[in-house]
């Protein structure tokens, strides 16, 4: 994304949306956990995993152009790691994440309900953000954002702290949802058969969370949750 320009200053506009995103998440977060003991908990670790990712998502510039950064070390203050960055920086922080929850397996089944309400709050902001500053397609961002606001409302509508497990069901069919919008961009770049990179992406996602469910929903002898 290109920078934004607010008078004379200029901003990093792909890092004012990852700001914005870990900010929606974290105030999700607060809310959701209003009367849960493990508040704080859940609350310091994904606050740190947030703050821990945009920094590896940055300095990972340097370990992808190390030569870049040797010759001109002030680019570090305005280039970033781009794609390749985010993955090794969500690597980071998933693993972050799961150390911290090992730790804490009686609260397992709740980091995942945590870890899944903070991406998609976080997401939701993202997309409208972006809407509102102008990236386009700009009705393509409104749409996932509207697509993920109706996830938010049924994960927070539907799910109890006795079945915090239902929230698979509703990502699988999330996921689907942005296979099928993004048939909608005339201009996405094809990567296998009609798909591009991110629809491949959500169809990997839609089928783990089914494999999963299906798995979880075998142990205890029953068919697919709704």
């Amino acid at each position: 994304m290109n920078n934004i320009q607010v008078g004379s200053l200029v901003l990093n506009g792909q890092l004012i949306l990852y700001l914005a995103f870990g900010a929606a998440g974290w105030l999700m977060l607060r809310y959701r956990l209003r009367n849960m003991a493990e508040r704080h908990v859940i609350l310091s670790v994904m606050s740190n995993a947030s703050w821990m990712w945009i920094v590896v998502w940055k300095l990972s510039f340097l370990l992808l152009h190390p030569v870049e950064v040797m010759q001109r070390p002030a680019v570090l203050l305005y280039f970033d790691g781009g794609g390749r960055g985010a993955w090794i920086a969500s690597s980071v922080a998933v693993f972050y994440i799961w150390k911290k929850a090992a730790k804490m397996k009686g609260l397992l089944p709740s980091w995942l309900d945590m870890a899944t309400l903070f991406l998609c709050s976080g997401w939701f902001a993202y997309q409208m953000l972006s809407a509102v500053i102008g990236v386009e397609p700009v009705w393509f961002h409104a749409a996932i954002a509207g697509l993920t606001a109706g996830f938010l409302f049924l994960q927070l509508a539907f799910s109890s702290k006795s079945n915090l497990l239902k929230w698979p069901a509703y990502a699988v069919w999330l996921s689907i949802g942005h296979v099928i919008l993004w048939f909608c961009v005339p201009n996405r770049e094809i990567l296998f058969l009609s798909f591009n990179k991110q629809q491949l992406y959500f169809l990997i996602i839609a089928t783990a969370l089914t494999a999963w469910n299906w798995l979880n929903e075998a142990r205890s002898g029953g068919g697919f949750r709704e």
